[in-house]
C-alpha cells in the first residue's frame, strides 16, 4: 500500500477531506510529462479501490463514469486517472460548500449574540490575544510530539482548528475549551509527563474560559473550576 497511513487516518476522521487529500497524493505521484508506468497502474488501482469502498460504505457520494477494468494498459491508467479527477472535483466542491456553511453559521451565531444582546460569554481583548497564542503553541507542540499516535494528533489538531475558527469576543458557549480539557486528561494517562507542555497550555486555556464563565455567571471571586478542582471531578487535570 502506497497511500500513507496518516491519510487513511484522516479519512477515518473526515472522509470528505481525507479522500481529497488521498487524490492529491496520488496525482502528485505522477509526472504528467512522462508516459504511464506499471507502478502507476498499481497506485491507481489503490485509489480507485479506496474511493469505491468509501462510496459503498456511504462515506462519500459522487457521480462519475466508472473505468473499464478490462481495458489494457495504459488505457486503463488514463481512465482511472480521469475518474479520480472527476471525483476529486466533486468532493472539493462539496467540501467548499460545507466549509462555507460552517463559516456562515459561526458568523450568524456571533452577530446574533452581538445584535440581540443575548446572553453570552465575553472575553477581554487580552484573553483573546492569549487564547490565539496558546492555540498556535499547542498546534506546534502536538505536531512535534513523537509519543502521540497520528490519529490522536489529527483529532487534537482538528479540535484546535475548530476552536480557532469559533473564537470571537463574545461566544454562546465554552464547550470547545472543556472538551479540550478532557483530551488533556486522556493525554496524561496515555503519555504521562512527556505531555506536560501540551497539558499546561490546555490548563491555561481552561483557566481563561473558567474565569470568563465565572464573570458572566456572577460567581464569587476565586471560585475554582470544577475540571481543575479535585480528584472527585470527572476528567480532572492534575
Amino acid at each position: 500500500m502506497r497511500i500513507p497511513q496518516e491519510i487513511l487516518d484522516q479519512i477515518s476522521d473526515d472522509p470528505l477531506a481525507g479522500t481529497i487529500t488521498a487524490c492529491e497524493f496520488v496525482s502528485s505521484s505522477f509526472n504528467p510529462q512522462s508516459p504511464w508506468e506499471e507502478d502507476d497502474e498499481e497506485l491507481l488501482f489503490e485509489i480507485y479501490s479506496l474511493i469505491s469502498s468509501l462510496k459503498e460504505a456511504k462515506q462519500i457520494e459522487y457521480i462519475a463514469d466508472e473505468p473499464n477494468l478490462n481495458s489494457a494498459f495504459p488505457s486503463l491508467c488514463s481512465q482511472i486517472s480521469t475518474f479520480m479527477n472527476e471525483v476529486r472535483a466533486q468532493l472539493e466542491a462539496k467540501f467548499r460548500t460545507k466549509t462555507n456553511q460552517r463559516k456562515v453559521d459561526q458568523f450568524k451565531n456571533h452577530f446574533s449574540l452581538t445584535i440581540t444582546n443575548a446572553f453570552g460569554y465575553e472575553f477581554t481583548d487580552g484573553d483573546l490575544k492569549r487564547i490565539r497564542a496558546l492555540i498556535n503553541e499547542l498546534r506546534e507542540l502536538i505536531t512535534e510530539n513523537t509519543e502521540l499516535d497520528e490519529e490522536h494528533k489529527l483529532r487534537l489538531l482538528k479540535r484546535l482548528e475548530r476552536m480557532q475558527s469559533e473564537i470571537h469576543k463574545k461566544v454562546s458557549d465554552l464547550n470547545a475549551f472543556y472538551g479540550l480539557a478532557v483530551e488533556a486528561s486522556v493525554m496524561l494517562k496515555k503519555v504521562g509527563e512527556n505531555a506536560k507542555p501540551i497539558v499546561d497550555r490546555i490548563k491555561e486555556l481552561t483557566g481563561i474560559s473558567w474565569n470568563t464563565q465565572a464573570r458572566a455567571e456572577n460567581l464569587p471571586s476565586g471560585t475554582e473550576p470544577p475540571l481543575l478542582e479535585n480528584d472527585a471531578a470527572p476528567a480532572a487535570i492534575e
